[in-house]
């Protein structure tokens, strides 16, 4: 793609070929890009909002690469420098004022670091937001029938994020069958990777403080062929190297803690969306899981007998 592109098609126009060409690379077309390079090149798809405002730096310490590499790679893309990158990128007046507007507020800063909750509402609003955004992508079609399709699907979370990933695999059992959390009891998720060649898909809920495992995992994932689905955070940029199937959160709300409600969100939103591609079954299936919980004594009915399925009206 050469710079002469972005001329012809005008700033509006450049910004959405760009994104396109970086969806085809990151889709697995040979567009000559090292590991570093896919890196990058996820990290500029999935923060178009900030890219206008960043510096080399600022880019290079997000991804944990040098400056030098990220400056190559932009002008890999046809741009002789940072600087023309983001000139290309910057939004016109008027009609991107409502992104401008969000931009603004992530780059708010309280000049005398008094701690407030208004900032990290704001934060969280827009996290959350963002992760609905993702449902429009075509990414988010492949990770929905990855998981919806396959005969099996294991779901893994280590630490922190273990919650998250036996919540998603307790509640995506009412929408398809043979889901299960893995709970490695061999210490070498045996459950996991026996399967490979089969009709089955994993599901990696993770985030950065506590990768170790997970990068393990997908390694021997990607090396066996298996399908593999990750949902993390904006820090986890290593996900693109094992599978182009990433769903990335925003988590920095400047709370004590990374929030984890962009996850939250993700999860939930795959689980609609697999129970929409299973339209035709779902309701049944809910029903029978709902009977078994009957039997086993699971649900209080006083509030189970007012829905007519889980998490709906």
């Amino acid at each position: 793609m050469g710079a002469d592109d972005g001329e012809r098609s005008g700033k509006g126009g450049r910004e959405t070929d760009l994104n396109t060409f970086l969806e085809r690379g990151l889709a697995g077309e040979d567009m000559g890009w090292s590991r570093s390079g896919r890196m990058i090149a996820s990290h500029l798809r999935d923060n178009w909002d900030r890219l206008p405002y960043e510096t080399g730096a600022s880019l290079a310490a997000a991804l944990g690469l040098s400056e030098m590499t990220v400056i190559r790679f932009i002008r890999q893309l046809g741009y002789a420098n940072l600087k023309d990158f983001k000139e290309a990128l910057k939004p016109t007046a008027g009609a991107e004022a409502a992104s401008m507007g969000n931009v603004f507020k992530r780059l708010q800063l309280d000049p005398l670091e008094e701690r407030t909750l208004e900032k990290s509402l704001k934060r969280e609003l827009e996290a959350v937001t963002e992760a609905y955004k993702l449902t429009t992508l075509p990414r988010w079609r492949h990770c929905v029938e990855t998981i919806a399709d396959p005969q099996f699907v294991s779901v893994v979370g280590f630490q922190a994020s273990r919650g998250l990933a036996i919540d998603f695999s307790s509640r995506l059992q009412y929408v398809r069958p043979k889901v299960r959390f893995s709970e490695d009891h061999a210490g070498v998720f045996a459950e996991i990777l026996d399967m490979s060649g089969e009709s089955h898909c994993l599901v990696l809920v993770d985030t950065h403080s506590y990768a170790r495992k997970g990068v393990l995992l997908a390694e021997k994932a990607r090396d066996a062929g298996m399908p593999l689905v990750i949902v993390t955070d904006k820090f986890s940029n290593w996900a693109y190297e094992y599978t182009d199937l990433v769903l990335q959160g925003e988590t920095f709300v400047e709370t004590f803690w990374d929030s984890s409600a962009s996850l939250t969100v993700i999860l939930n939103l795959l689980i609609d969306s697999i129970a929409q591609r299973h339209s035709k079954t779902v309701q049944s299936r809910t029903e029978r899981m709902r009977e078994r919980g009957q039997h086993f004594g699971e649900f209080d009915q006083r509030t189970s007998q007012h829905r007519a399925s889980p998490g709906r009206n």
